[in-house]
């Protein structure tokens, strides 16, 4: 592998690419869920972003989505199936982490579904625990919310 990171935003086309897809798996895990429970929330307008490429195929991303002076949200986070189980994902993980850090952010939280049992249990090994569910996703019973203190 010849891999590359790039800071980049959520108006960069690689992102767009990986996002399309993002979209079709969590159609095909959640159905008609996604589309009326998810789909508001995963809006992302000019959000930080991370894309890891691979010999410039785009093959992983993440998003940074600030909420105050230090706090930021994981959002968007994405690894081609054909790339999984080689450490992208934590890969883009520490990339965020450290992005969030330079922005002097001293806590991260993120939002994933109750199905992703391979991201919740990635989460947990990357430090991250789980917390009640914030806003939005507060009422909303596919979600499970997590967090982890950085600084």
């Amino acid at each position: 592998m010849n891999i590359k990171v790039e800071r980049t935003s959520t108006e960069n086309a690689d992102f767009k690419i990986l996002e399309k897809k993002l979209d079709e798996e969590l159609y095909t895990i959640y159905g008609d869920i996604q589309k009326k429970s998810f789909s508001p929330y995963n809006i992302v307008k000019d959000l930080r972003t991370i894309i890891i490429y691979d010999t410039n195929n785009p093959i992983a991303s993440g998003c940074l989505k600030f909420i105050d002076n230090d706090l930021a949200e994981l959002k968007r986070m994405f690894v081609t199936p054909e790339n999984r189980g080689k450490g992208i994902s934590k890969r883009v993980i520490k990339e965020l982490e450290k992005w969030a850090i330079d922005c002097n952010i001293k806590t991260l939280v993120l939002q994933t579904g109750v199905k992703q049992n391979v991201a919740i249990n990635l989460y947990m090994t990357m430090g991250y625990v789980k917390i009640e569910n914030f806003e939005p996703y507060v009422t909303d019973t596919n979600s499970i919310c997590m967090k982890k203190d950085l600084l």
